[in-house]
Order: structure tokens, then C-alpha cells, then sequence
């Protein structure tokens, strides 16, 4: 495991999850119909831009199990893609394509789990367990209970601002003379 490039993929994650938190609050609090808004499909290109580099640093940081991450996280960028413009260009199908590139994202974060829980049982739980809540609640918009994905996207950085303070997984090494001899 390459700790460096776990830890800047946790980074990338964070941040495109405190704006994935904005956007579903915007949708909770606009309704559905807001989900082929401007606002909120600047949101999403966003956070699909971030998702290239918060991949290529996973994937570079050789995860437990990293078929899972590369198996899944790629077609859930492509799928997500395709989405984006459908909505982009104001067809609703879009968003439901978009749905269906994020249920692969659970699949692809078992990678990161059974990396970071030996490090942090209980924050890469929650990291973990937090994308499944966050997924399973998308389609819930559709009869008013958005904020089952947004207490999962809260979940889900709470672990990773657990794991990125985790001084056992992030620890920087000093190179002295005598750490050279072991």
C-alpha cells in the first residue's frame, strides 16, 4: 500500500463529498425537478471531474482486493458520464443513468475498506458503510426522504476525515541515521 496516494485519494474524496452534500441538500430542499437544473448539474460535473483523479490515486495506491476498484470505479465514471449529458442536455433519463453509476461506488469502496480497516476498524466503516447508506438513499428523492443519502454522505465524511487524521495510516516517516539500519 502506497500510503501517500491513499491518503491524497481520501482527500479528493472528501472534498467531492462536501460538494455532493451541497447538491443534495439543494435537491432535497428544491424537490427531483431540480436535479436538471444549471446549479445542480454544475455540482455533478464537478464531482465527475474529481472522480478521475480520487481513482488514479486509489488506484496507484495498491488497495486490498484492487480488481474491485478498477472493475467497478471505471464503468461508474463512464456510466456517470453518459448521464451527465443526457441531463446535461434536459432529458431525466439522465439522472436515473447517473443512479446507476453510483450504485457501483460501494463495490468499488470495498477495496478501500479492507485496506483502511487495519488501520481503523470503526472510520473506514463508517467510510464504508456511509457510501452504501448514501447510495441506497438516492432513489429515496422521489418520495421525499433525500435526507437518508445526505445523513449517508455526513457518515461517509466523517470517516474519511477520521481516516486522514489516523496517524497510524498517514504517519510521515523521518529518515534519520538510524532509521537507515533496520
Amino acid at each position: 500500500m502506497i500510503k501517500s496516494y491513499l491518503r491524497r485519494g481520501n482527500i479528493i474524496s472528501l472534498i467531492a463529498s462536501l460538494i455532493i452534500l451541497a447538491g443534495l441538500v439543494l435537491l432535497d430542499l428544491n424537490g427531483i425537478t431540480y436535479a436538471l437544473s444549471l446549479p445542480f448539474l454544475v455540482i455533478m460535473w464537478i464531482v465527475w471531474f474529481l472522480a478521475i483523479p480520487s481513482f488514479l490515486s486509489y488506484h496507484k495506491s495498491e488497495l486490498e482486493k484492487p480488481k474491485l476498484m478498477d472493475y467497478f470505479a471505471i464503468p461508474a465514471i463512464i456510466i456517470t458520464f453518459l448521464g451527465l449529458v443526457l441531463a446535461s442536455l434536459g432529458n431525466l433519463l439522465g439522472i436515473e443513468i447517473i443512479l446507476a453509476g453510483y450504485t457501483l461506488e460501494p463495490i468499488a469502496g470495498i477495496s478501500i475498506y479492507l485496506t483502511t480497516k487495519k488501520f481503523n476498524y470503526g472510520y473506514s466503516s463508517l467510510f464504508f458503510w456511509g457510501a452504501v447508506i448514501f447510495t441506497a438513499g438516492l432513489p429515496l428523492y422521489l418520495v421525499n426522504l433525500g435526507i437518508v443519502a445526505i445523513l449517508g454522505d455526513v457518515v461517509k465524511m466523517v470517516g474519511i476525515v477520521g481516516l486522514l487524521m489516523n496517524a497510524n495510516l498517514f504517519r510521515r516517516y523521518k529518515v534519520t541515521k538510524y532509521s537507515m539500519m533496520v
